[in-house]
């Protein structure tokens, strides 16, 4: 489905959220983050993994300024862009990036939002928000320093430094680095998480993005295990399993 500033493609159980805004490098406008956020809060009936990209030779160029007054009215562009950030992280399915070109400014926000991030070797990352004046959204580089090394959160925010796709990887802003098309790397890691049992997957995700708060229930979070380890999509998993390898289930 295409037509607004957000295209939806369908690969079986994997859906594609796809930046189309080429004309504008797919700079993120409040339109668009409003769609990011209703697309990640409402999916498909039967979507169990999501993959987002860009058109063009741009991932995007972070914030649309056509949306922005340089004042303190630009909180309201924030909120929008912690709402589809927001939606990413709690989503219930896994969410894969695939990032060609540049990915800047708030763009790099919604990039780490995803599980996983791939990075063609145009790739590149950046955040000018010192250069411009701003301190960048301090909920915002909360959750940036739950998910990013100290040294390059700092030299993301306070240096402004650009990451090619290489040294990405090396400092955690991209998971995986890739030859050819990110974006093909990225639908093939969708399909395989699209076959994992659902439940444990989304728990374990759950889980990890409570850790990532700084909330973590440990009576809670052992209940859910021991509801899992009962579960007929764990027995039949260990059963496929013990098949594959000539033994018996227990």
């Amino acid at each position: 489905m295409t037509g607004g500033p957000l295209a939806h493609h369908e690969h079986g159980d994997a859906l594609e959220l796809v930046l189309d805004r080429e004309s504008r490098r797919n700079a993120l406008s409040r339109d668009l983050l409003r769609a990011l956020r209703n697309a990640f809060t409402n999916l498909p009936e039967g979507v169990r993994a999501v993959v987002l990209t860009g058109t063009g030779p741009v991932f995007s160029a972070g914030a649309d300024f056509a949306d922005l007054t340089g004042t303190a009215a630009d909180l309201a562009y924030d909120q929008d862009l912690d709402g589809a950030c927001a939606a990413i992280r709690h989503c219930p399915v896994p969410v894969v990036a695939a990032v060609a070109g540049p990915c800047v400014g708030a763009a790099v926000e919604l990039a780490i939002s995803c599980d996983a991030r791939f990075a063609g070797s145009d790739a590149w990352f950046r955040v000018p928000a010192v250069e411009l004046g701003l301190l960048y959204n301090p909920t915002s580089i909360r959750r940036i320093h739950a998910t990013l090394p100290r040294s390059t959160v700092t030299r993301l925010l306070v240096f402004a430094e650009r990451f090619d796709a290489e040294e990405a990887v090396r400092s955690g802003l991209a998971t995986h680095l890739t030859d050819g098309d990110p974006r093909e790397h990225a639908l093939a890691l969708a399909r395989t998480l699209a076959q994992a049992p659902h439940e444990a997957l989304t728990a374990t995700r759950a889980l990890l993005r409570h850790l990532d708060d700084g909330s973590f229930e440990e009576a809670e979070w052992q209940a859910t295990r021991t509801r899992l380890l009962d579960s007929p999509a764990r027995h039949a998993a260990v059963a496929a399993a013990s098949a594959r390898h000539g033994t018996t289930a227990p």
